[in-house]
């Protein structure tokens, strides 16, 4: 009757912490609604560091790709065999992020609100697990409040969903969370198996989200085992033990097969991770690598208890390496350890009767099994010798000692799943096992953070339990709310430094100087800042003078000062430190080219459009950059009237992979090389093939136009693909002005003036336009209407020299003799060595001002 009297009062007691849960609306709502307000200010933020990358530049992403694509390649949208691919392999994630570029065009605010509301979502997850798993209670409520509300604050979950590239530890958590829910839900239902099949894929869906999923299957497992002695009290033990056997036995096998295709039919990442990226993967000494690998979980517990320096990267130098026993890190290590083996031992050494239990449940199922392939006891099954002559009756039941402190249990076994739920999801990027690409990433703590703050929920509930007193409670609730304040104003800040790439690479410069500085140069150097930009990028190089984008970058700036020399020995340092940077021989032929050294430009041109790139990371900037060499390389053969080997150097271009539109003009330009050297067979070939590519594309039309109008017995012909551009493109002002020169070509000048009008209607900001109406109507000898528009033209372009030199012509031919010396005198003034000024001066028998 005891026994019938304890499982009454058990069942009520789980009765009423269901509907506890069940009607917590207030703290659903409650946590949620902080979550969302905390990161409202990251709504205004746009793409930065990573983002462009895994988004903007991720052709899965921005491109009509066919969806199978998102299975072969990686999150970056680099394929898996390439030998520069990461390896991360997370198609679910990739595909949230299509659907989002879909919906908002590719407006970063569409991005930054659906990663708000899958915060607010784990939030409410982790309240709904908090209730699951802490002991019924009057207290319960109020500690998976706790838990909740520190996950909503925490701003260690800053960079997961202010960085967009955080969705996949977002999608991660949620699908771990729901999986686990579904699964506990699986445990009260059993023999059902719909909950279990929808927990296996949801986990599976974690596992396509991020790489830490893969540790939902066993802590859905591991809360089975440590959950059996209360299940067996629900039901027969013969029966209940055989369905959690087979639940536990699906768990197993869909954990091995999901390492099995992620491992083996997935492939692994080829590439080798850089020094700067990992350092201490790259030390020779194994003691160094071994102390400081096992010191990086007890940094990640410290930015958990204390997130108060938090940085975009931790790679570079800004975690030191330990290199003796001796160092005192490695005392916080041992601490570390020691309390987590401490805790563990403690939940497992109560939790003993139900392990216990457990093997029992399992030497049961097995003894059934022995019973149906003959006898009745253990001796009897193929002359097994057995001590214990145990009986093999169906149904019988063997009186195991159990603790009487339920409660007890199952706080500890809520201590062991709190703990599984922040060290599990952590070990595959712990470095211990096998290296990865970075040393600390604060956005994978987001799914151990869910372990932290129900360990933090559960204590402050034992604390609530334990301090009945008024003015304890009262000191509890302050020491929460202190908690919670200092965390929620640290999130707004740091949500603040994630709203542009400045902000947050001036926030790292502490941690990490020479990535930071090199990174905020870069941007920088993009907005025109270049003498910023130049002091940043020379800090950067002192810090670390290894950094090839520093010196890349530096030679950028120089290049935009013009200062070409120091441009051109930063870019061939940049080449020296990282021979595969195609971008860093682009520019340096730039450079070159402008001090005149034409033959050696070729030279690095060539070099450059030839590299394989081998580990580069962002395959598809490489080949862009190669095709820019051949492009940039074609032009100047052509320009050195080398135009047959421009012809094979563009033919050696269109074997790289490329895209339609790329492919359609190195077409274009090989017709245009081809009509140079006569070959119109070949030109006309080139050209068709380019129609092919894009038929709707207007400005094929026009160079087709331009193509046959060289025959003059197919000047119909052309004439028809000029029509048809402005049939596609009839907006287009270029349509129009190239159109307008076709009839000047074939001398009709006044239909070639209607169109010219039209095209400075479409672009009335355009001086070569404004300059081609102008010259029309003084063919035309309407000198007053030219004039005016010599005047526009060089109000648009005030600072150039020909646009007054123009005017002054114009002003020539109409005898205002003051007037055109003046505008020449203005060209002088802007281009001193401006010919035609010069001799229209001279011919107008006028004396050129010295100072000018």
């Amino acid at each position: 009757m005891y026994k019938n009297f304890v499982f009454a009062t058990l069942c009520k007691n789980n009765s009423r912490c269901r509907r506890t849960k069940d009607k917590d609306y207030a703290g659903l709502v409650g946590c949620t609604s902080l979550a969302f307000v905390l990161y409202l200010n990251t709504l205004n933020a746009g793409f930065v560091y990573d983002d462009r990358r895994a988004i903007l530049g991720n052709a899965d992403v921005t491109e009509a790709n066919r969806p199978s694509l998102l299975l072969q390649h990686d999150y970056w949208g680099t394929s898996l065999l390439d030998d520069g691919s990461h390896g991360s392999w997370r198609p679910l994630c990739v595909l949230s992020f299509r659907l989002d570029y879909q919906l908002g065009h590719g407006n970063a605010f569409v991005f930054h609100l659906t990663n708000l509301l899958l915060h607010c979502l784990a939030t409410a997850l982790v309240l709904l697990v908090a209730h699951t798993l802490l002991p019924p209670s009057h207290a319960t409520r109020v500690a998976a409040r706790v838990a909740a509300a520190l996950f909503a604050t925490h701003p260690i979950h800053t960079e997961a969903v202010a960085g967009l590239v955080g969705r996949a530890d977002l999608g991660a958590c949620i699908c771990c969370l729901l999986s686990f829910l579904v699964y506990h839900r699986h445990m009260q239902l059993r023999p059902h198996a719909s909950s279990l099949i929808l927990a296996i894929v949801l986990a599976l869906a974690a596992l396509l989200s991020k790489e830490t999923g893969i540790a939902t299957l066993l802590i859905c497992g591991l809360c089975d085992v440590l959950r059996a002695k209360q299940q067996g009290r629900q039901q027969k033990p013969s029966e209940a033990d055989k369905h959690r056997f087979r639940s536990l036995s699906i768990l197993g096998i869909a954990l091995l097969a999901a390492f099995y295709c992620r491992l083996c039919l997935v492939p692994r990442p080829t590439a080798n991770f850089s020094a700067a990226d990992n350092p201490t993967a790259h030390e020779s000494c194994w003691w160094t690598r071994t102390f400081t690998f096992l010191h990086l979980p007890v940094l990640n517990l410290q930015l958990l208890l204390w997130p108060q320096n938090l940085s975009f990267d931790w790679g570079m130098e800004a975690i030191p390496r330990i290199r003796t026993f001796w160092d005192w890190h490695n005392a916080f290590s041992a601490a570390f350890y020691g309390t987590l083996l401490t805790l563990t031992c403690k939940g497992m050494r109560l939790l003993l009767p139900s392990m216990n239990y457990v093997a029992y449940n399992v030497a049961s199922i097995v003894l059934l099994l022995l019973q149906r392939l003959g006898g009745s006891s253990c001796r009897a099954w193929q002359g097994l010798i057995c001590a214990c002559n145990h009986q093999l009756i169906f149904g019988s039941q063997i009186n195991i000692k159990r603790n009487s402190k339920s409660s007890t249990v199952n706080v500890n076994s809520t201590l062991l799943i709190c703990i599984a739920f922040l060290t599990l999801p952590f070990l595959p990027a712990c470095n211990l096992f096998f290296y990865v690409g970075f040393v600390i990433a604060e956005r994978l703590l987001y799914l151990p953070s869910v372990g932290y703050c129900l360990l933090l929920g559960l204590g402050f509930g034992q604390l609530r339990q334990r301090y009945r007193s008024p003015s304890q409670r009262r000191l509890l609730l302050f020491c929460l709310g202190l908690i919670l304040s200092a965390f929620s104003m640290r999130t707004v800040q740091r949500n603040h430094d994630w709203l542009n790439e400045e902000q947050l690479f001036r926030s790292a410069v502490a941690i990490n100087p020479p990535k930071a500085l090199g990174n905020l140069g870069s941007v920088l150097s993009s907005q025109g800042r270049y003498e910023e930009a130049k002091l940043a990028l020379q800090a950067a190089i002192w810090q670390r003078p290894t950094m090839a984008d520093a010196h890349y970058n530096l030679g950028w700036v120089h290049q935009q000062q013009q200062n070409y020399s120091s441009a051109v020995n930063c870019y061939r340092r940049a080449i020296q430190l990282h021979p595969q940077l195609a971008v860093a021989y682009l520019n340096l032929a730039t450079s070159l080219l402008a001090g005149n050294s034409s033959e050696e430009a070729a030279a690095v041109l060539l070099m450059g459009a030839r590299l394989q790139g081998r580990g580069v990371r962002d395959r598809k900037a490489h080949l862009e950059v190669r095709l820019k060499a051949y492009l940039q390389l074609a032009s100047l053969q052509r320009s050195l009237d080398k135009r047959d080997r421009a012809v094979e150097l563009l033919n050696e271009a269109l074997t790289l992979p490329q895209s339609v539109a790329q492919r359609a003009e190195l077409h274009q330009r090989l017709a245009v090389l081809h009509a140079e050297l006569q070959q119109w067979p070949a030109a006309e070939e080139q050209q068709q093939q380019a129609l092919k590519l894009q038929p709707t594309e207007s400005g094929i039309f026009v160079q087709y136009g331009q193509l046959l109008a060289r025959n003059r017995s197919r000047s119909a012909e052309a004439e028809m693909w000029f029509k048809r551009s402005l049939m596609v493109s009839p907006l287009e002002a270029s349509v129009h002005h190239h159109y307008a020169e076709f009839l000047e070509q074939q001398l009709r000048p006044e239909e070639a003036l209607v169109y010219r009008l039209r095209a400075t209607s479409l672009a009335p900001h355009n001086y070569a336009l404004q300059a081609a109406v102008a010259d029309a109507l003084r063919l035309l000898h309407r000198l007053d209407e030219a004039e005016l528009w010599y005047r526009h033209a060089a109000a648009l372009h005030p600072q150039a020299a020909h646009a007054h030199a123009n005017l002054g012509a114009m002003l020539q031919m109409r005898g205002l003799r003051q007037q055109a010396v003046a505008c020449y005198r203005k060209a002088l003034q802007l281009q001193p060595g401006h010919a035609t000024s010069r001799i229209n001066l001279a011919k107008m028998n006028v004396n050129i001002d010295a100072k000018t």
